[in-house]
């Protein structure tokens, strides 16, 4: 079974920060002004002194080791908060999951998930402007986001900061011949672009609507993943 890319970094990740805290508690440890100058020790097709092969292991605990822990990290940032999972991880976005789930659901996430319209990353490809400006502006919200829900300033049910941008909907929508084929697409198109007029006044809601999403009401713990 193939492993997924994310799930390499991972464990590439966990090696990594294993690897510095074993470096770093060794190189604590050694005292180096005790460490030999003559004796040669082979590194490899090299041969160098066990003073050198000590700094030498000190510069890998303190600057390579952590600096290739970051890029992995970044990476990981980067690449695992395109799946639908990393979303779910914060339950407040759990009613949202369970609704794009949901064959029976109606909303405008759900009939794109049952429909394969969007194949992969749904909530990602429909949450982040084009381009590399889109990626990074997304990325910066959603770390806005998390730091809201770790430090838990936010109340239920959540609410979107800002006006969704039509433009998200636009770039696989716009010229495709079903769409172009729809009179009254053309009639409002100004209006779409200047976001004056949001798709879902025709497309009904994207998702669950906050009523639904409260705790307390009778759509929460169905939302939620709670079994009755």
């Amino acid at each position: 079974m193939q492993l997924e890319a994310v799930t390499v970094v991972r464990v590439v990740g966990t090696i990594l920060c294993l690897t510095g805290i074993v470096l770093c508690y060794l190189v604590g440890r050694k005292r180096f002004t005790s460490l030999s100058t003559t004796r040669q020790v082979s590194v490899g097709l090299a041969v160098i002194s066990v003073a050198a092969l000590w700094k030498l292991l000190a510069a890998a605990a303190l600057f390579a080791v952590p600096a290739a822990t970051v890029g992995v990290a970044n990476y990981h940032t980067f690449e695992g908060v395109h799946e639908v999972k990393a979303c779910n991880r914060c339950h407040v976005m759990t009613p949202m999951v369970t609704d794009l789930y949901d064959p029976e659901s109606d909303t405008l996430a759900a009939r794109h998930f049952k429909n394969r319209w969007i194949p992969t990353d749904q909530c990602y490809a429909c949450h982040s402007d084009y381009g590399l400006s889109g990626d990074l502006a997304a990325k910066a919200e959603g770390f806005r986001h998390l730091a809201r829900y770790t430090s838990r300033t936010y109340t239920e049910p959540i609410v979107e900061r800002g006006n969704y941008d039509n433009k998200n909907c636009m770039k696989c929508h716009d010229g495709m011949p079903k769409f172009e084929a729809v009179a009254s697409h053309h009639t409002v198109a100004g209006e779409l672009g200047d976001n004056a007029m949001s798709c879902l006044n025709c497309h009904g809601l994207a998702h669950p609507t906050r009523e639904a999403r409260t705790p307390g009401s009778p759509d929460y713990d169905r939302l939620m993943g709670k079994k009755p």
